[in-house]
């Protein structure tokens, strides 16, 4: 077997990515201190550093104040976080969230559309596009300013063609959301999977800094997960990992929209707890509900949840509480199987603080360890409509560099 040698291209770009990455999890540093927690020598640490400030990719902050120190003080140097900006794209349903920010994840602009999954998804990504470069116009950001698009979507994504395979409650059918986007907009354009994608955004800019293995699950409208092991996204080659939402819970139970019987998403999901909640909702079962909706169960949907679903009625509670202690058990298994350090819970249920309550209630009342210090409500909750789609971005194309 012949000797390959090393490529040092490679080694210059796993370099760069390297200090890039460290000044992003801990910010400024100089350049001997760089060199010190990298294991690189200083001359390899002072080339690097300064073709990056060459570029205005980094930028010196001045000098470091050292206790007991004399001669020339250390220059710390940081990451120019508006270098680039970023466009993203969330789509959900029933809206899309197009936004501009900064390579630090502060927002310049954004505005919303709503998602129309009737519409063919070329027209419909036609009209995202649009609107994102009528954004970036507004702002007076030219493309050249742009580090890329990301986008994000709900269900399996084959990130390395950019193909949505199937956009539940969207899209029924394979659609190459990429090539459309670079088509559209004509930038270099990532595609993850939503929840996949804002763990991506807690590896970059929030808890994922100082945790190793994670567990993200996100509760609304449908259920999604995703696993971090050792800093990095576990996928499969179908695109499918991690898919909580789909484990079967009441075999022969009803269809799912992933075409399967007896998901947990037909039982969680919040248009199954709207429907749920309609159908048993009588004067006698739920006096204070129906009271609350003047008789009209037809009044109990999605849109308005928040305002009936804490209602101080036993009968309600009872379903809500079989609705939470389902998806509670579901998530105890599952971190019983990959022993994560940490679990980060997000999305719309979870922001109803009784709803997270009865959840960690739940999950402790199976495992006491499995409290509000493990189970972790995510701090990039309020970014939810663009922190993903701008971390898979700066990941791939800034971080990764």
């Amino acid at each position: 077997m012949g000797y390959t040698g090393i490529n040092l291209e490679n080694v210059k770009v796993s370099n760069r990515s390297a200090i890039l990455k460290l000044l992003n999890d801990h910010g400024a540093m100089s350049r001997k201190d760089i060199a010190l927690e990298l294991g690189l020598t200083p001359a390899t640490v002072t080339m690097i550093c300064t073709q990056l400030l060459s570029a205005g990719i980094l930028v010196e902050k001045g000098e470091m104040e050292e206790e007991k120190r004399a001669g020339r003080k250390k220059v710390s140097i940081d990451i120019n976080y508006q270098y680039k900006y970023v466009l993203s794209v969330s789509i959900e349903a029933p809206e899309t969230c197009i936004s501009i920010s900064d390579l630090k994840g502060r927002l310049r602009a954004c505005r919303k559309l709503r998602t129309d999954g009737a519409l063919e998804p070329q027209v419909f990504l036609k009209q995202v596009a649009d609107e994102g470069k009528s954004l970036m116009w507004e702002q007076g950001i030219s493309k050249e300013s742009v580090l890329g698009a990301g986008i994000s979507l709900p269900g399996p994504v084959k990130r390395d063609t950019g193909v949505s395979l199937h956009a539940y409650r969207i899209w029924n059918e394979a659609v190459p959301v990429g090539e459309y986007m670079k088509m559209f907009l004509d930038l270099p354009v990532v595609v993850e999977n939503n929840v996949k994608a804002f763990a991506e955004g807690e590896l970059i800019y929030g808890t994922g800094k100082n945790q190793e293995n994670l567990l993200f699950i996100k509760w609304g409208p449908g259920v999604g997960s995703a696993i971090i092991i050792q800093n990095k996204i576990y996928d499969s080659q179908n695109s499918k990992t991690a898919e909580i939402g789909h484990y079967i819970v009441e075999p022969g139970g009803l269809l799912c929209r992933c075409g399967r019987r007896g998901c947990l998403e037909t039982h969680v999901a919040t248009h199954a707890i709207a429907e749920r909640v309609r159908r048993a909702c009588t004067k006698d079962s739920m006096p204070g509900l129906h009271a609350f909706v003047d008789g009209d169960v037809d009044k109990i949907e999605v849109r308005n949840m928040e305002q009936w679903i804490g209602i101080e009625d036993p009968g309600l509670q009872k379903i809500i509480d079989d609705i939470v202690e389902r998806l509670a058990r579901t998530v105890v298994n599952t971190i019983t199987l990959l022993a994560p350090d940490k679990v980060i819970i997000y999305g719309f249920m979870f922001e109803m603080d009784h709803i997270q309550k009865r959840f960690l209630d739940f999950c402790t009342y199976y495992d006491s360890l499995y409290d509000g210090d493990y189970i972790l409500k995510s701090g990039l909750s309020d970014r939810i409509g663009y922190i993903g789609p701008l971390a898979i971005v700066v990941n791939e194309m800034f971080l990764g560099m």
